[in-house]
């Protein structure tokens, strides 16, 4: 299994998409670890931790994933993917991130989530079939980027389908996005940022960033847009604690 704390710490961002959560996970792996008084994995045992806080956070509602925000590209989940794999049960969300984005066999993935390994093979195909239905850009960064300016000029962009995910809704079609997007375009001190992998903007006020919205693009078409708008979110995703 994944066994180094580099490794540890992706693998618990990217089964709980939350900085904070991530920690523990990891704080707690390595507790157990060293209470235990033998060697182990520590992806190992952060996979089981994770398990225990998802199925844990399954009983509360949605809240918007932390995103990896930089100036320059980064190769960490998109907000899309987050959302995604927010919508797995704990255990296809195991299954998923261990076989799909960390190449873990079945054979390892089955105890941790009780199957056999067939069992394992049926819960992330399960998976992947659900993750794969979300929108993937199919243009680099530069091409995203021109995409975003276009639409922040003013341009018709959007493709048919588009979603649109905040913390309070979820709406698909242009004819229901585009009513909420006039605000967006609007918006204060809107500056270019790298979200999670794909092109985004941070809106400022008073130098203090206040929303941060990703965009998916595909073929020359904004097909998904995610935002942040919790301002207490944002603060946190900027100024980790």
């Amino acid at each position: 299994m994944i066994g180094e704390l580099d490794q540890g710490d992706r693998l618990a961002y990217r089964m709980l998409g939350r900085f904070a959560e991530a920690e523990d996970a990891v704080r707690e792996a390595r507790r157990k670890i060293e209470k235990s008084g033998e060697p182990g994995w520590l992806g190992t045992v952060v996979a089981r931790v994770s398990l225990t806080m998802l199925r844990v956070r399954a009983k509360n509602g949605f809240e918007m994933p932390d995103p990896v925000v930089s100036a320059g590209p980064n190769h960490e989940p998109g907000l899309g993917v987050l959302t995604a794999l927010d919508a797995l049960t704990p255990d296809e969300r195991v299954a998923y991130v261990l076989h799909d984005m960390f190449q873990e066999p079945f054979e390892q993935v089955a105890p941790l989530i009780g199957r056999t390994p067939l069992g394992a093979l049926q819960v992330e195909a399960r998976a992947r079939k659900r993750v794969a239905g979300r929108p993937v850009s199919d243009v680099d960064l530069a091409g995203q980027r021109e995409v975003v300016d276009a639409f922040m000029a003013g341009k018709d962009v959007l493709d048919a389908d588009v979603t649109l995910r905040s913390e309070e809704i979820w709406l698909r079609g242009a004819g229901m996005v585009t009513p909420k997007i006039a605000a967006m375009r609007a918006a204060p001190c809107m500056e270019s940022a790298v979200v999670g992998g794909e092109a985004g903007l941070v809106s400022t006020v008073d130098g203090q960033p206040v929303a941060l919205v990703a965009f998916t693009v595909r073929e020359r078409k904004i097909a998904a847009i995610h935002a942040i708008t919790d301002r207490e979110h944002v603060r946190r995703l900027f100024s980790p604690e």
